[in-house]
């Protein structure tokens, strides 16, 4: 009878026992003790894709860390501008409302002194036919409305001498009338956007020269 050939571990040198994958001693394994597998199951095994896929985990890729450094560095680029795009875009639009709205306040300026001025205008044409009838401007009690409405006292009105009340100003403020020399002379004038605080007439129409305000009466000394 012929004994079996022992096969012994090529590392450490201790006899392999049958059907063991590795050394029992340096834990080695055998050659060849690990059949490749067959059969049907393994044909499937071999057909699943995720089998094949390599673990990007286990192997270090100084080519793959850079491309992603480089798209992560890219995606900041793009972020940046965008965020510097936007602030721009936001403050661009801000001032352009700024100026189309100042431009606005300008135009609804300009418009209302032109209505102020035409308005003047037709109140010096009234204020001339007024006075061609009775040879003097409207008293300071009768004021503009004797150009629409005949006072009492006035029998030969022949008005009315303008088409209709102008009295307030484009601003909502009343028409500031001053007449002076017995009724020979007045001033119209408006305020304008500032009202009696600007304390000067803005836009004014006027017949001869107002007489210049009396100096203050200095009051008595205290005994």
């Amino acid at each position: 009878m012929v004994e079996a050939v022992k096969q012994q571990c090529a590392q450490c040198g201790q006899v392999l026992l049958p059907g063991r994958r590795f050394c029992i001693a340096c834990q080695a394994p055998v050659p060849g003790s690990s059949p490749a597998p067959s059969g049907p199951l393994a044909e499937i095994a071999r057909e699943i894709p995720s089998t094949h896929r390599p673990d990007a985990t286990l192997v270090f890729s100084p080519e793959r860390r850079e491309a992603r450094l480089k798209r992560e560095r890219k995606r900041k680029r793009l972020l940046i501008a965008s965020s510097i795009s936007f602030v721009l875009i936001i403050a661009a639009a801000i001032s352009l409302n700024a100026i189309n709205q100042r431009k606005l306040r300008l135009a609804q300026q300009q418009k209302r002194e032109m209505m102020a001025r035409n308005e003047l205008d037709l109140y010096a044409k009234a204020l001339e036919l007024f006075h061609a009838d009775f040879g003097r401007y409207p008293s300071a009690k009768e004021g503009l409305g004797a150009l629409n409405h005949r006072p009492p006292l006035l029998i030969n009105w022949r008005g009315p001498y303008i088409d209709k009340d102008y009295s307030v100003d484009p601003w909502g403020n009343d028409y500031v009338y001053n007449v002076f020399n017995q009724e020979k002379g007045y001033e119209l004038s408006t305020y304008g956007p500032e009202g009696e605080s600007a304390k000067r007439p803005f836009v004014r129409v006027n017949v001869g020269t107002p007489p210049p305000n009396p100096p203050p009466t200095p009051e008595p000394l205290a005994r």
